[in-house]
């Protein structure tokens, strides 16, 4: 790594702790030695139907904090409202970093082409599925308050 390099990873660990994105403690624990990407990717062979709408590369800083059911999801709303790949890719790190993320976030969206973004329906939501889903996390919390209060007794 050049001195240059050193310099811009500093700043970006200061700017970073000013932003709040990582703690003090966190850049402290920094060591400016050696290569830091690694190239271990996980490749996946998959033939593309006639209704895949777009492709998404990203690196883990991203996978990491959002599972790729959310981001196909975000993605899909976010060329709804504009048809950008860009912005999309952009309001998807963002995403990742409101996460919490402090890894490095690659992201590269490919649109097919296929899809008319601007006239396909908004997908409405599920309410009965997400109503049962939310009763479903109250009655566990509540079971495992419940088991908590008998053992300590």
């Amino acid at each position: 790594l050049s001195m240059e390099g050193f310099a811009e990873i500093s700043l970006m660990l200061r700017k970073g702790v000013e932003e709040g994105r990582w703690s003090e403690k966190f850049a402290s624990r920094i060591q400016l030695k050696g290569d830091f990407v690694t190239a271990l990717p996980d490749v996946f062979q998959v033939e593309l139907g006639s209704d895949a709408e777009f492709i998404v590369l990203a690196s883990d800083g991203l996978w990491d904090y959002v599972n790729s059911s959310d981001a196909i999801n975000f993605i899909r709303n976010q060329l709804r409202q504009h048809g950008d790949v860009q912005m999309a890719s952009e309001a998807l790190a963002q995403m990742a970093l409101n996460r919490r993320s402090q890894d490095n976030i690659s992201i590269v969206i490919a649109d097919l082409g296929q899809t008319d973004w601007r006239n396909l329906p908004v997908e409405k939501q599920n309410v009965v599925y997400e109503l049962g889903q939310a009763m479903a996390t109250i009655s566990l919390v509540s079971l495992a308050i419940w088991m908590s209060t008998l053992l300590s007794s």
